[in-house]
């Protein structure tokens, strides 16, 4: 029976493509490997720059059939498919990350979120065996004394295994236990998982969701990413999830959470829960809930925060020097007008041009018309006092 694909004669192709001017929802249902990542390799290009194509993506049914492409297999078989699955989730990524708060939602309901949660429980797995793996030749160095014999009866012949044998069980029985777990375990990948949930958990429904809706708590799975043996940006974009996990809910009148993972208790009130003074963002129901949260991770993510003290002390200081130097500059400027005009004034109707700065560093000039008059000539001296003032 013929496969299910669509020819393209206008570019004498044997299947439609998409291209980067052309997008054809028919090109993602294409069998052919090569074809489809050429189409895949398009899409991840037209996600990032076009709105129209992402939210096209959500309308047409192109979301669910890219989320079907990565749950289509278990296990990297060759380059070109791992290829396929790594331009199909970026442009997942794409269409979460640059699209509004509705394609957002229509992301989750994908699907997407249980196979991002695979990903991540497979990376922590994968760092644990490798933990044990090198604590187990550390113990072997200091055998036990002393070995209790097995109390087990066996009706059968004990066959004895060569070494040969065992390391061929062994390799077979790793090769089926990770059969599941070998997909996507690079850092970009682990990367684009946490970027996503990042921008996800933005609203207070998607949060809602990430605490029930799945097999296991979201953030609880993220908060082991926030540990210091990750690379920095996993760090980062990790610890973004557990400070967007503390938001308020505003459906719920500005109502919080208690950052506990394991108590999920909300607020009655406004403010009734308690802050974490060194990072002011997670809130806690108790004492006994901020010294678990503390134990199970907050430590990791905890960034501190300076107090308000500190920032309103640095401007008032700088105020004060501020008004300093315009007191200083003000009497300076008052010295020289009155050293200017007692100097000039032997000469009788003369008419003396004074150059004051000002604030906006614009030189302004004063005329001054000096009389014979010693009376005039003092009221002339408090009227320029005066407008030197005015003028700073």
């Amino acid at each position: 029976m013929r496969e299910p694909n669509f020819s393209f004669p206008s570019q004498n192709r044997a299947t439609i493509c998409i291209t980067s001017a052309l997008y054809d929802r028919r090109a993602l249902d294409c069998t052919a490997t090569l074809p489809l990542v050429n189409s895949l390799t398009h899409l991840a290009y037209l996600t990032s720059t076009s709105p129209r194509i992402r939210e096209i993506l959500c309308l047409d049914g192109g979301l669910e059939r890219l989320v079907r492409i990565l749950l289509s297999a278990s296990s990297r078989v060759d380059r070109l498919t791992s290829w396929k699955w790594t331009l199909a989730f970026q442009s997942i990524v794409n269409i979460g990350v640059r699209g509004t708060e509705q394609i957002r939602t229509k992301v989750v309901d994908a699907g997407v979120i249980p196979f991002i949660l695979n990903i991540l429980n497979n990376k922590t797995l994968k760092q644990k065996d490798d933990d044990t793996q090198k604590i187990i030749p550390a113990g072997n160095h200091h055998p036990s004394a002393s070995h209790k014999p097995s109390l087990r009866r066996s009706t059968f012949p004990y066959v004895k295994i060569d070494s040969a044998q065992r390391r061929h069980n062994r390799i077979h029985r790793e090769i089926k236990k990770n059969k599941d777990e070998q997909v996507f375990r690079r850092e970009e990948d682990i990367l684009l998982c946490l970027q996503l949930l990042a921008y996800l958990s933005k609203y207070a429904h998607i949060r809602e969701l990430f605490h029930t809706a799945y097999s296991k708590d979201v953030f609880s799975v993220v908060e082991q990413f926030c540990n210091r043996i990750q690379p920095s940006p996993i760090q980062y974009w990790a610890g973004v999830i557990m400070r967007n996990a503390c938001r308020k809910d505003e459906t719920r009148g500005g109502l919080r959470r208690c950052a506990n993972l394991s108590c999920r208790k909300w607020e009655t009130q406004p403010r009734e829960f308690a802050k974490c003074r060194r990072c002011r963002k997670a809130k806690y129901c108790s004492k006994s809930c901020q010294s678990k949260a503390w134990a199970d991770g907050h430590r990791w993510w905890c960034i501190e925060r300076h107090t308000s003290t500190l920032s309103t002390g640095i401007p008032t200081t700088h105020s004060v020097d501020t008004a300093t130097a315009t007191a200083t500059t003000t009497t300076t400027a008052t010295t020289t007008t009155t050293t200017t005009i007692n100097n000039t004034s032997s000469g009788s109707n003369n008419n003396n041009e004074i150059h004051l700065p000002s604030r906006n560093s614009i030189t302004s000039s004063i005329s001054i018309e000096q009389g014979t008059e010693s009376s005039n000539e003092t009221s002339d001296n408090r009227t320029i006092l005066m407008g030197v003032h005015m003028e700073l």
